[in-house]
Protein backbone atom coordinates (compact mmCIF):
# COMPACT_ATOMS: atom_id res chain seq x y z
CA UNK A 1 0.00 0.00 0.00
CA UNK A 2 1.46 3.35 -1.05
CA UNK A 3 1.13 6.40 1.16
CA UNK A 4 -0.48 9.22 -0.80
CA UNK A 5 1.40 12.47 -0.48
CA UNK A 6 -0.57 15.69 -0.50
CA UNK A 7 0.72 17.83 -3.36
CA UNK A 8 1.02 17.79 -7.15
CA UNK A 9 3.14 20.46 -8.84
CA UNK A 10 2.53 21.86 -12.33
CA UNK A 11 5.57 23.39 -14.03
CA UNK A 12 4.52 25.47 -17.02
CA UNK A 13 6.74 26.03 -20.05
CA UNK A 14 4.20 27.45 -22.50
CA UNK A 15 3.23 25.77 -25.76
CA UNK A 16 -0.11 25.34 -27.51
CA UNK A 17 -1.80 24.14 -24.33
CA UNK A 18 -1.23 27.71 -23.06
CA UNK A 19 -2.03 29.26 -26.43
CA UNK A 20 -4.69 31.84 -27.21
CA UNK A 21 -6.36 32.61 -30.53
CA UNK A 22 -7.40 36.25 -31.17
CA UNK A 23 -10.26 34.82 -33.24
CA UNK A 24 -11.32 31.43 -31.83
CA UNK A 25 -13.01 30.56 -35.12
CA UNK A 26 -9.55 30.56 -36.73
CA UNK A 27 -8.04 27.97 -34.48
CA UNK A 28 -4.72 27.60 -36.30
CA UNK A 29 -3.97 31.32 -35.97
CA UNK A 30 -3.08 31.38 -32.31
CA UNK A 31 -0.20 32.60 -30.18
CA UNK A 32 1.51 29.94 -28.09
CA UNK A 33 2.34 30.43 -24.41
CA UNK A 34 -0.13 33.22 -23.63
CA UNK A 35 -1.51 31.61 -20.46
CA UNK A 36 0.18 30.62 -17.21
CA UNK A 37 0.10 27.26 -15.47
CA UNK A 38 -2.28 28.79 -12.92
CA UNK A 39 -4.60 29.83 -15.76
CA UNK A 40 -4.61 26.29 -17.10
CA UNK A 41 -5.87 24.62 -13.93
CA UNK A 42 -8.63 27.15 -13.32
CA UNK A 43 -12.01 25.67 -14.04
CA UNK A 44 -10.83 22.09 -14.51
CA UNK A 45 -12.89 20.95 -11.54
CA UNK A 46 -13.31 21.56 -7.82
CA UNK A 47 -10.78 20.26 -5.34
CA UNK A 48 -7.58 21.66 -6.81
CA UNK A 49 -6.24 23.01 -3.52
CA UNK A 50 -3.45 20.41 -3.50
CA UNK A 51 -2.00 21.72 -6.79
CA UNK A 52 1.00 24.07 -6.85
CA UNK A 53 1.76 25.91 -10.08
CA UNK A 54 4.98 27.53 -11.18
CA UNK A 55 6.13 29.18 -14.39
CA UNK A 56 9.42 27.88 -15.71
CA UNK A 57 8.99 29.62 -19.06
CA UNK A 58 6.34 30.86 -21.47
CA UNK A 59 7.67 29.92 -24.90
CA UNK A 60 6.63 28.23 -28.11
CA UNK A 61 8.40 24.88 -27.81
CA UNK A 62 9.98 25.32 -31.24
CA UNK A 63 12.31 27.65 -29.31
CA UNK A 64 13.12 25.15 -26.55
CA UNK A 65 16.80 24.81 -25.63
CA UNK A 66 19.30 24.41 -22.84
CA UNK A 67 18.61 27.69 -20.96
CA UNK A 68 14.98 26.68 -20.37
CA UNK A 69 15.87 23.03 -19.86
CA UNK A 70 18.34 23.95 -17.12
CA UNK A 71 15.73 25.97 -15.27
CA UNK A 72 13.20 23.16 -15.70
CA UNK A 73 15.65 20.57 -14.36
CA UNK A 74 16.45 22.74 -11.34
CA UNK A 75 12.82 23.31 -10.43
CA UNK A 76 11.85 19.73 -11.11
CA UNK A 77 14.60 18.47 -8.81
CA UNK A 78 13.48 20.95 -6.13
CA UNK A 79 9.92 19.70 -6.14
CA UNK A 80 10.76 16.02 -6.41
CA UNK A 81 12.90 16.42 -3.28
CA UNK A 82 9.89 17.64 -1.27
CA UNK A 83 8.48 14.85 0.88
CA UNK A 84 4.87 15.95 0.54
CA UNK A 85 4.92 16.12 -3.28
CA UNK A 86 3.42 13.07 -4.92
CA UNK A 87 4.31 13.94 -8.51
CA UNK A 88 5.00 16.69 -11.04
CA UNK A 89 3.28 17.67 -14.29
CA UNK A 90 5.20 19.57 -16.98
CA UNK A 91 3.05 21.43 -19.52
CA UNK A 92 4.87 21.74 -22.81
CA UNK A 93 4.47 22.50 -26.49
CA UNK A 94 4.21 19.46 -28.75
CA UNK A 95 6.92 20.45 -31.27
CA UNK A 96 9.85 19.42 -29.08
CA UNK A 97 8.05 17.45 -26.39
CA UNK A 98 9.82 14.18 -27.26
CA UNK A 99 13.20 15.87 -26.76
CA UNK A 100 12.29 17.22 -23.33
CA UNK A 101 10.75 13.86 -22.46
CA UNK A 102 13.97 11.95 -23.17
CA UNK A 103 15.96 14.55 -21.24
CA UNK A 104 13.77 14.10 -18.16
CA UNK A 105 13.72 10.33 -18.55
CA UNK A 106 17.51 10.16 -18.75
CA UNK A 107 18.05 12.30 -15.64
CA UNK A 108 15.05 11.45 -13.41
CA UNK A 109 14.46 7.73 -13.02
CA UNK A 110 13.37 7.97 -9.41
CA UNK A 111 10.47 6.96 -7.22
CA UNK A 112 7.95 9.64 -8.18
CA UNK A 113 5.83 10.24 -11.26
CA UNK A 114 6.73 12.97 -13.73
CA UNK A 115 4.14 13.58 -16.44
CA UNK A 116 4.67 15.71 -19.53
CA UNK A 117 1.59 16.85 -21.43
CA UNK A 118 0.36 19.48 -23.84
CA UNK A 119 -2.26 20.10 -26.50
CA UNK A 120 -2.82 20.38 -30.23
CA UNK A 121 -5.46 23.11 -29.89
CA UNK A 122 -5.19 26.50 -28.23
CA UNK A 123 -7.05 27.00 -24.97
CA UNK A 124 -9.90 29.16 -26.29
CA UNK A 125 -10.79 27.41 -29.56
CA UNK A 126 -13.83 25.10 -29.86
CA UNK A 127 -13.30 21.72 -28.16
CA UNK A 128 -9.77 22.30 -26.85
CA UNK A 129 -7.90 19.11 -25.97
CA UNK A 130 -5.64 20.71 -23.36
CA UNK A 131 -8.02 20.59 -20.37
CA UNK A 132 -8.61 16.85 -20.60
CA UNK A 133 -4.92 16.13 -21.19
CA UNK A 134 -4.04 18.21 -18.14
CA UNK A 135 -6.80 16.66 -16.04
CA UNK A 136 -5.50 13.18 -16.84
CA UNK A 137 -1.90 14.23 -16.23
CA UNK A 138 -2.80 15.61 -12.80
CA UNK A 139 -4.64 12.42 -11.88
CA UNK A 140 -1.70 10.22 -12.88
CA UNK A 141 0.88 12.43 -11.13
CA UNK A 142 -1.26 12.48 -7.99
CA UNK A 143 -1.87 8.73 -7.79
CA UNK A 144 -0.02 6.66 -5.16
CA UNK A 145 2.96 4.83 -6.59
CA UNK A 146 5.33 5.79 -9.37
CA UNK A 147 5.17 5.63 -13.15
CA UNK A 148 8.59 7.22 -13.72
CA UNK A 149 8.69 9.80 -16.53
CA UNK A 150 5.76 9.45 -18.93
CA UNK A 151 3.69 11.43 -21.39
CA UNK A 152 -0.09 11.69 -21.09
CA UNK A 153 -1.81 12.70 -24.31
CA UNK A 154 -5.20 11.99 -25.92
CA UNK A 155 -6.22 9.49 -23.20
CA UNK A 156 -3.03 7.47 -23.71
CA UNK A 157 0.11 7.11 -21.64
CA UNK A 158 3.46 6.83 -23.40
CA UNK A 159 6.92 5.95 -22.14
CA UNK A 160 9.18 8.99 -22.39
CA UNK A 161 11.94 6.72 -23.72
CA UNK A 162 10.15 6.07 -27.02
CA UNK A 163 7.86 9.09 -27.36
CA UNK A 164 7.59 10.55 -30.86
CA UNK A 165 5.32 13.08 -32.50
CA UNK A 166 4.10 11.45 -35.69
CA UNK A 167 1.19 13.66 -36.78
CA UNK A 168 1.25 17.44 -37.06
CA UNK A 169 -2.56 17.84 -37.07
CA UNK A 170 -4.30 14.98 -35.22
CA UNK A 171 -5.31 15.28 -31.58
CA UNK A 172 -3.59 11.94 -30.91
CA UNK A 173 -0.36 13.33 -32.33
CA UNK A 174 2.04 11.07 -30.40
CA UNK A 175 3.11 7.48 -30.66
CA UNK A 176 5.47 5.23 -28.71
CA UNK A 177 6.59 1.62 -28.56
CA UNK A 178 3.94 0.39 -26.13
CA UNK A 179 1.24 2.99 -25.33
CA UNK A 180 -1.47 2.12 -22.83
CA UNK A 181 -4.83 3.66 -22.07
CA UNK A 182 -4.97 6.31 -19.38
CA UNK A 183 -7.54 4.32 -17.42
CA UNK A 184 -5.35 1.21 -17.34
CA UNK A 185 -2.31 3.26 -16.34
CA UNK A 186 -4.14 4.96 -13.47
CA UNK A 187 -5.19 1.59 -12.06
CA UNK A 188 -1.77 -0.03 -12.54
CA UNK A 189 0.79 2.66 -11.83
CA UNK A 190 3.66 0.54 -10.53
CA UNK A 191 3.03 -2.12 -13.15
CA UNK A 192 3.23 0.64 -15.76
CA UNK A 193 6.78 1.53 -14.72
CA UNK A 194 7.82 -2.13 -14.95
CA UNK A 195 6.20 -2.42 -18.35
CA UNK A 196 7.96 0.67 -19.67
CA UNK A 197 11.31 -0.31 -18.14
CA UNK A 198 11.85 -2.84 -20.94
CA UNK A 199 12.23 0.02 -23.39
CA UNK A 200 15.57 1.73 -23.99
CA UNK A 201 16.92 3.48 -20.92
CA UNK A 202 19.85 5.76 -21.69
CA UNK A 203 22.60 5.63 -19.10
CA UNK A 204 24.42 8.90 -18.52
CA UNK A 205 26.62 9.22 -15.45
CA UNK A 206 25.69 12.75 -14.46
CA UNK A 207 23.30 14.19 -11.85
CA UNK A 208 20.89 16.85 -13.06
CA UNK A 209 22.31 19.37 -10.58
CA UNK A 210 25.77 19.12 -12.16
CA UNK A 211 24.50 20.59 -15.43
CA UNK A 212 24.30 24.04 -13.83
CA UNK A 213 28.11 24.19 -13.88
CA UNK A 214 28.37 23.72 -17.66
CA UNK A 215 29.81 26.85 -19.24
CA UNK A 216 29.95 25.74 -22.88
CA UNK A 217 27.49 23.21 -24.22
CA UNK A 218 28.74 20.66 -26.75
CA UNK A 219 27.55 21.12 -30.31
CA UNK A 220 25.81 17.97 -31.54
CA UNK A 221 24.43 18.19 -35.07
CA UNK A 222 21.95 15.93 -36.89
CA UNK A 223 22.54 14.96 -40.52
CA UNK A 224 20.21 12.87 -42.70
CA UNK A 225 21.04 10.37 -45.39
CA UNK A 226 18.96 10.78 -48.58
CA UNK A 227 19.18 10.26 -52.31
CA UNK A 228 22.09 12.28 -53.65
CA UNK A 229 23.69 12.70 -50.21
CA UNK A 230 27.42 13.19 -50.83
CA UNK A 231 28.52 14.37 -47.40
CA UNK A 232 29.19 17.89 -48.64
CA UNK A 233 27.47 19.56 -45.69
CA UNK A 234 29.58 17.64 -43.19
CA UNK A 235 32.77 18.50 -45.11
CA UNK A 236 31.90 22.20 -45.22
CA UNK A 237 31.26 22.24 -41.48
CA UNK A 238 34.53 20.40 -40.83
CA UNK A 239 36.36 23.15 -42.67
CA UNK A 240 34.65 25.91 -40.67
CA UNK A 241 36.22 27.69 -37.72
CA UNK A 242 34.22 25.54 -35.27
CA UNK A 243 33.01 22.09 -36.29
CA UNK A 244 30.42 20.07 -34.32
CA UNK A 245 31.70 18.06 -31.37
CA UNK A 246 29.51 15.13 -32.35
CA UNK A 247 27.06 14.00 -35.00
CA UNK A 248 23.85 12.01 -34.97
CA UNK A 249 23.34 10.53 -38.40
CA UNK A 250 19.78 9.59 -39.38
CA UNK A 251 20.40 6.90 -41.92
CA UNK A 252 18.00 5.43 -44.44
CA UNK A 253 16.30 2.16 -43.52
CA UNK A 254 18.39 0.29 -40.98
CA UNK A 255 20.66 3.30 -40.56
CA UNK A 256 22.37 2.94 -43.94
CA UNK A 257 24.63 5.72 -45.23
CA UNK A 258 25.72 6.74 -48.70
CA UNK A 259 29.40 6.30 -49.48
CA UNK A 260 29.92 10.07 -49.53
CA UNK A 261 28.24 10.68 -46.18
CA UNK A 262 30.05 7.79 -44.52
CA UNK A 263 33.38 9.07 -45.83
CA UNK A 264 32.69 12.57 -44.48
CA UNK A 265 31.67 11.23 -41.06
CA UNK A 266 34.76 9.02 -40.90
CA UNK A 267 36.78 12.18 -41.43
CA UNK A 268 34.82 13.91 -38.66
CA UNK A 269 35.49 10.99 -36.35
CA UNK A 270 39.20 11.11 -37.15
CA UNK A 271 39.20 14.72 -35.95
CA UNK A 272 37.72 13.74 -32.60
CA UNK A 273 33.95 13.95 -33.20
CA UNK A 274 31.71 11.24 -31.80
CA UNK A 275 29.17 9.67 -34.14
CA UNK A 276 25.89 7.96 -33.27
CA UNK A 277 23.86 6.24 -35.95
CA UNK A 278 20.07 5.99 -35.99
CA UNK A 279 17.32 5.96 -38.62
CA UNK A 280 15.13 8.54 -40.30
CA UNK A 281 12.30 5.97 -40.28
CA UNK A 282 9.46 6.74 -37.88
CA UNK A 283 9.05 3.14 -36.72
CA UNK A 284 11.38 0.29 -35.85
CA UNK A 285 14.84 0.25 -34.30
CA UNK A 286 18.20 0.24 -35.99
CA UNK A 287 19.90 -3.13 -35.55
CA UNK A 288 23.66 -3.06 -35.07
CA UNK A 289 25.63 -5.31 -37.42
CA UNK A 290 29.12 -6.71 -37.08
CA UNK A 291 31.58 -4.41 -38.73
CA UNK A 292 29.51 -1.25 -38.23
CA UNK A 293 31.77 1.79 -38.20
CA UNK A 294 29.60 3.94 -35.95
CA UNK A 295 27.81 3.30 -32.67
CA UNK A 296 24.12 2.49 -33.01
CA UNK A 297 21.67 4.47 -30.88
CA UNK A 298 19.14 1.67 -30.65
CA UNK A 299 15.59 2.76 -29.90
CA UNK A 300 16.22 6.51 -30.08
CA UNK A 301 15.04 8.69 -32.92
CA UNK A 302 17.60 11.23 -34.23
CA UNK A 303 16.30 14.08 -32.05
CA UNK A 304 16.24 12.02 -28.85
CA UNK A 305 19.72 10.69 -29.66
CA UNK A 306 21.01 14.25 -30.01
CA UNK A 307 19.83 15.13 -26.48
CA UNK A 308 21.32 11.99 -24.91
CA UNK A 309 24.60 12.33 -26.79
CA UNK A 310 24.89 15.93 -25.59
CA UNK A 311 24.43 14.75 -22.01
CA UNK A 312 27.04 12.03 -22.53
CA UNK A 313 29.53 14.59 -23.82
CA UNK A 314 28.84 16.83 -20.82
CA UNK A 315 29.30 13.89 -18.45
CA UNK A 316 32.73 13.25 -19.95
CA UNK A 317 33.54 16.97 -19.84
CA UNK A 318 32.73 17.16 -16.12
CA UNK A 319 34.51 13.94 -15.27
CA UNK A 320 37.82 13.94 -17.11
CA UNK A 321 38.67 10.52 -15.66
CA UNK A 322 35.99 8.95 -17.84
CA UNK A 323 37.72 7.84 -21.03
CA UNK A 324 36.43 6.63 -24.37
CA UNK A 325 33.28 7.30 -26.30
CA UNK A 326 29.86 7.73 -24.66
CA UNK A 327 27.67 4.65 -24.76
CA UNK A 328 24.02 3.91 -24.20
Amino acid sequence: MHEKRSKVVVLGTGGTIAGWAPDPSKGREYRAAELTASDLILGLEDGQDHIITEEVAQIDSKNMGWPVWLKLLTRLQHWLDQGDVQGVVVTHGTDTMEETAILLHTLFQGTKTVVITGAMRAANVPDPDGPNNLRNALALAGAPGSAGVVCVFAAQVHAAASLSKFDCQALDAFTSTDPVSFKWALDNLDELQKRFSFQVTPKVDIPAAALASVETWPWVEVVFNHAGQDGRLVKVMLDSAKAPDAWVVAGTGNGTLSAGLEEALIEAESRGAWIWRTSRCAKGQVQALSGDRFQTATGLNPFQARVVLTLALVARQLNSSVLGKPAI
